[in-house]
């Protein structure tokens, strides 16, 4: 309770406790996927990447933070063409973030949760 009152109160609290580099996981499919994950906030904004590979790096777009609550896009290009866009949404605990993404292109929404640790 006292975290969120001070993510609410104190918008700088929120951008040093959210910016900075962080590990990435999420149950898929195929399996888990991991990722080095880079956040920064800046006046309510978020940006950053997911590093899975050496080549494989995808932006955050539309992010933003409110309180202890992020929300961001992330697009990727499929291996048999086209992209796919997920929408995600996360809470921040601490060093923990807990949240779920949806594809956006997939007709139940292909929800799924994902969790991020702080390095």
């Amino acid at each position: 309770m006292v975290l969120l009152f001070c993510l609410l109160v104190f918008p700088a609290f929120a951008e040093d406790l959210i910016t900075g580099e962080w590990t990435y996981k999420m149950d898929t499919p195929m399996g888990e996927s991991t990722a080095a994950l880079t956040l920064k906030v800046e006046d309510g904004k978020l940006t950053g990447k997911f590093v899975f590979e050496a080549d494989r790096v995808l932006e955050i777009s539309e992010g933003t933070v409110e309180g202890d609550t992020l929300k961001f896009t992330v697009k990727r290009n499929r291996a048999e063409g086209g992209s796919m866009t997920y929408k995600m949404t996360g809470k921040v605990d601490g060093r923990t973030i807990k949240g779920s993404a949806t594809a956006v292109e997939m007709p139940d929404g292909g929800e799924m949760a994902w969790s991020a640790t702080k390095k």
